[in-house]
């Protein structure tokens, strides 16, 4: 057994002030911890108790072996029989969706402020009094769960113990932030927070496993590094975060009996985990930005993001935000840079009124990441050569939108804003004759019939194509 492991062993069987002492030496020799180590220490935090008749026949006994499981537990719902929420899929539900996102973060953000604040980022770690504080934050949680129990029972023991062996992953998070190991601890509290099991155990414990996630992986100092952070392992995250990130919020049929305090935290801990999905996304994309891959060698990635935006406009069940995907455009321009075309070619077919219209702001925020700002000669040309390798797709999608104008009027207005966008910048690269025959004449007369003054506007700025 490693030095390591034997450490957080004797920290769940010493006393409290044991298990600072323990950490304090932890901190110091933490950088000759072992992947071994590291792996017995998640697989505490992932380990429930389940009654048997729920383990399946064969597997181990704590089931911590799986490594080909799915590491977020995208399929971590019972084995019951679910329902997708209607005011999840439907358009309307959609909306509202987007307002609340932030306020249920901020909720437990808010909560984890309670906690012990030993996430300070100096190169000294962990102070003494904040591992006492820890110690005694620990002792009180243990109280309360003996107290409600009538007695120790294991449930509590091992809650008091993922919490312990939480604290010393803690520390070697913040002495280590850029070593490859951190991507298994990710995933690993990543799954054990999807959990259900987590949540329904104990509140303090979920709690625990997302401040550290947000505090000492996604805002860490640093970033995992080196030739053992494998693309094929960052791509392989990249695409369960994102389809995490799009999953609706399924009810049971029976769900209808829930009691609103129980709907109302189903809905919150969906809620949480998609911002999980969101945050881990972001963090997944700027290691492989930093790692400064060739564009053939991105190919894996782009395809990723194809079939998301596949899904996004052609299926309901795909719940992913559009401001999500436009704040990846906004932090990585190269990816969007890549996907517009394939955004261009999708996007007027899309079977949802919605959905196309809603992708249009997606096509929006890639064109503004195009335009350069300046006069700068060499810039503007290059910026020029781009739209005009896109006028084609431009021009058909314009064709589309026209040919296919909503109903409702607020989409309406959408829709005459962007076109009104894309008419501005083509002026401004003098591309309007080539766009005008990229458009076709009946193409341009429902321009005309449903943009009216904006697109005759715009004809009138036409002149030679260079």
């Amino acid at each position: 057994m490693s030095l390591w492991t034997h450490s957080f062993h004797c920290c769940h069987s010493h006393q409290l002030p044991c298990a600072l002492l323990l950490s304090r030496f932890l901190s110091t020799f933490c950088n000759d911890v072992t992947n071994d180590g590291l792996l017995r220490m998640l697989r505490v935090i992932k380990k429930d108790l389940k009654p048997a008749r729920h383990r399946e026949e064969g597997s181990e006994d704590d089931g911590d072996d799986d490594d080909d499981e799915d590491f977020l537990g995208i399929e971590e719902e019972e084995e019951e029989e679910e329902e997708v929420d209607e005011a999840e899929t439907g358009e309307t539900g959609e909306d509202e969706e987007q307002t609340d996102d932030c306020d249920v973060v901020v909720e437990v953000e808010e909560a984890g402020k309670e906690l012990p604040d030993d996430s300070d980022d100096s190169d000294g770690g962990m102070d003494d009094d904040a591992m006492f504080r820890m110690d005694a934050y620990l002792a009180q949680i243990f109280k309360e769960r003996k107290n409600q129990a009538g007695g120790e029972t294991a449930q509590s023991q091992l809650v008091l113990f993922k919490l312990r062996v939480l604290s010393l992953l803690e520390v070697y998070l913040h002495e280590n932030p850029a070593e490859p190991g951190v991507l298994m601890v990710y995933s690993n509290l990543a799954q054990a927070f999807v959990n259900p099991q987590t949540a329904e155990i104990s509140e303090q414990l979920g709690q625990r496993i997302w401040g550290i996630l947000q505090k000492k992986i996604f805002k860490a100092k640093d970033i995992p590094k080196g030739d053992a952070v494998l693309l094929t392992n960052l791509e392989s995250l990249l695409e369960k975060n994102l389809k995490l990130a799009s999953k609706p919020l399924k009810r049971k049929k029976s769900a209808g009996i829930l009691s609103k305090k129980k709907q109302s935290a189903m809905s919150k801990r969906h809620k949480m985990i998609i911002s999980l999905a969101q945050d881990s996304t972001f963090w997944i994309l700027k290691i492989i930005d930093a790692r400064d891959f060739s564009e053939s060698e991105l190919k894996g990635v782009f395809d990723i993001f194809k079939g998301e935006l596949a899904r996004y406009l052609e299926s309901k069940t795909s719940q992913i935000k559009s401001e999500f995907l436009k704040e990846i455009f906004r932090r990585r321009p190269w990816i969007g840079h890549h996907l517009l075309e394939f955004l261009l070619e999708i996007c007027g077919s899309a079977k949802s009124e919605f959905r196309r219209v809603g992708a249009l702001d997606l096509v929006m925020e890639i064109l503004k990441s195009m335009v350069t700002s300046g006069k700068d000669e060499s810039n503007h040309d290059a910026s020029k050569k781009i739209f005009k390798n896109h006028l084609q797709k431009l021009s058909h999608l314009i064709k589309e939108l026209a040919t296919k104008m909503p109903e409702k009027q607020s989409r309406r207005a959408e829709v005459r804003k962007f076109c009104g966008k894309v008419f501005r910048y083509v002026s401004s690269y003098d591309l309007t004759k080539c766009f005008l025959k990229c458009l076709g004449p009946e193409a341009g007369a429902a321009c005309e019939s449903q943009l009216g003054e904006l697109y005759l506007n715009f004809k009138e700025s036409r002149v030679s194509c260079n």
